[in-house]
């Protein structure tokens, strides 16, 4: 990898820099002119008991990031009718404490001292940033929906309890048959009057601006839908057994009467159980009471048997009996309802499987009783609505007393144009100098993690790759050389020795060849032990002397290494001598010559003077530019 150098990359990318720090204050500028932003902000304050120690009504801990929670941005989307991604509606929005200034310099001095500040603010500034398109008005509209969803989540989720579903919603979700539907309605409609029942306990006075309504009325409102129109449906399914399949009706009302004996019979042989255990717990009492109070002539025997009693069984002891007697009552009243449930069953289940003997005069065409579904259930989804309004307003007037806002919203420009600009010359040049010297470090990296194969440092197979088609697109003088070498000892080395072992020779092999690299031309690996060699001007005589001198190097290393020496065979075409003038054609054949062939280097070194070819070898590097 290239050295690290801070001025290299200044000098060049300072062209870019230039451009850049230009382009960034004219943006700038530009930005500063033409698209303004507003930040609105207003002041809100906790006003429970717990506030002042951070905490919320119901005694969880404050977290003021739900005021640009997923939730409430969501719904004051929904209410202003913006169409907005959620998270960059999220992203220019805030919270700052509101501190006195007397406060603020008693917090400095306690971090002065080394100690946390324990102060607690009740009071907090909210912010909003509105984009530049929408202008100042709507930065004001967006924060006072904010403000006010806010206000509903927060006497939602910490004053009052979560809104009642609308349970017939699901009707309109699934193939439901007349019965099923009238008792999904009824079920809905039961528990919406307990939810009802709950709400007018709790707030018997409160009545609704919205809609008018107290909780009372609402009770009433649904008692009647429950006592009159309910009914009304079963009659009209029941008079004619009027079902869409009554086979399918009759097989589940069967299945649902079965389940229900299993279950009656289950808790009928747990109650039992529960019955003979608290028989026997009484009885064990009454033993025990009698043991310890019995009299006796003198105190030493009452006094021994404390100590037997309490060695036998502890001396904390906790009942159970209260806790059996409990479970046994609940599994009779649950064993009741289950009674009443599988009559009710049962008598539907006769219904539908009667003859009627007035089968041809039916009451209500199936028509009639889906549109008396239908209207029972338009019925109870408006009254719904009704619920629905009722508790946001009541949610609202809760929330004002436990979190008010003290001040109005005011909404100011965000951009000292003349300060941007004069900062943005010099931050947009500080950058832009940092860019380059990142850019041209990364550009490092890139060529280095792209280009160079890891185990032996030299260029991969992509740059062997690239190099040939910086080649392919014109013709070759009669002096370019081309090698193929392959390392055929390298899976012998890695299976006996270890991959690891074959890894460092592969890699000295690869040292040696790319000091010949350097010197002359391209060598690069194309795994698998074999190499690529490339060299411009290069004749046939003068290869052979870098074959001859790549053998010596290879000789000396096997000299020092006996034990894991390298052998390599080769292929090697000069496009002067082959008459090939096209570079993967040219690679092509020394391919070839390298399989076909198997020369080996080391065979071209078989003795001589070994000082003598080391001066050899030295003249040719001394003259690798000249031709041969």
């Amino acid at each position: 990898m290239k050295k690290f150098s801070i001025l290299r990359y200044l000098k060049q990318f300072s062209l870019l820099i230039f451009l850049f720090s230009v382009i960034g204050a004219l943006a700038i500028y530009l930005y500063g002119n033409s698209q303004q932003r507003y930040i609105a902000s207003a002041v809100i304050q906790y006003t429970n008991d717990g506030a002042k120690d951070g905490f919320t009504p119901d005694g969880s801990p404050l977290n003021v990031e739900e005021i640009y929670s997923s939730t409430v941005i969501a719904t004051a989307l929904t209410d202003l009718g913006y169409q907005a991604n959620i998270d960059s509606v999220r992203s220019n929005c805030y919270v700052e404490e509101v501190i006195s200034d007397r406060q603020k310099e008693l917090n400095e001095a306690l971090l002065k001292k080394g100690e946390e500040p324990s102060y607690v603010t009740d009071t907090y500034r909210v912010y909003y940033i509105g984009s530049s398109d929408a202008g100042e008005k709507q930065a004001w509209y967006m924060l006072d929906a904010i403000i006010k969803n806010y206000c509903e989540f927060y006497a939602e989720k910490y004053v009052e309890e979560q809104l009642q579903s609308n349970g017939v919603s699901v009707l309109a979700e699934g193939n439901y048959d007349y019965m099923e539907s009238t008792q999904v309605l009824e079920s809905s409609v039961s528990e919406m009057l307990d939810y009802l029942l709950s709400c007018r306990a709790a707030h018997p006075y409160y009545r609704s601006v919205d809609t008018g309504y107290t909780y009372n009325d609402l009770y009433h409102i649904y008692h009647f839908l429950y006592n009159y129109e309910i009914p009304d449906l079963y009659a009209a399914i029941l008079s004619d057994a009027e079902t869409d399949d009554i086979d399918l009706l009759v097989s589940r009302l069967t299945k649902d009467c079965e389940d229900m004996q299993l279950y009656i019979e289950n808790r009928q042989e747990r109650a039992g159980s529960l019955k003979k255990l608290i028989e026997n717990y009484s009885q064990r009492n009454k033993d025990m009471m009698d043991y310890h109070y019995q009299s006796a002539d003198n105190g030493t025997e009452s006094i021994l048997k404390d100590v037997d009693y309490g060695h036998e069984h502890g001396g904390n002891k906790e009942t159970t009996y209260d806790g059996l007697i409990q479970e046994y009552v609940d599994l009779n009243i649950d064993i009741r309802q289950k009674t009443i449930e599988k009559e009710h069953k049962e008598y539907l289940l006769s219904v539908f499987k009667a003859e009627h003997p007035l089968k041809g005069q039916k009451t209500f065409t199936p028509e009639e009783i889906r549109a008396k579904i239908d209207h029972c259930a338009d019925l109870a989804t408006e009254y719904y609505r009704y619920v629905e309004n009722t508790g946001h307003e009541l949610n609202r007037q809760l929330s004002a007393n436990y979190l008010t806002m003290i001040s109005s919203i005011d909404v100011q420009p965000a951009v000292n144009i003349k300060l941007y600009l004069a900062l943005a010359i010099v931050f947009f040049a500080l950058v832009g100098g940092i860019g380059a010297v990142l850019l041209g470090r990364v550009l490092d990296f890139i060529d280095y993690f792209r280009y160079v194969d890891k185990t032996v440092q030299l260029p991969n197979r992509a740059r062997c790759d690239t190099y040939i088609g910086e080649w392919s697109d014109r013709l070759l003088n009669e002096n370019f050389s081309c090698l193929a070498l392959k390392m055929d000892s390298l899976s012998n080395l890695s299976s006996k020795y270890g991959r690891a072992a074959g890894d460092e020779v592969l890699k000295n092999f690869a040292m040696i060849l790319k000091s010949f690299g350097d010197l002359y031309g391209f060598v690069g690996y194309n795994g698998g032990g074999i190499f690529y060699a490339f060299f411009p001007d290069c004749s046939a005589a003068k290869l052979d002397v870098i074959l001859k001198a790549i053998g010596r190097q290879i000789g000396k290393y096997n000299e020092m290494n006996p034990q894991l020496m390298i052998h390599c065979v080769c292929g090697k075409a000069v496009s002067g001598a082959d008459g090939v003038f096209e570079i993967r054609d040219l690679l092509r054949l020394a391919m070839q010559r390298m399989h076909s062939g198997q020369i080996s280097i080391i065979s071209e070194y078989v003795s001589g003077d070994s000082a003598a070819k080391d001066a050899q070898d030295r003249a040719v590097k001394e003259n690798h530019g000249g031709k041969q």
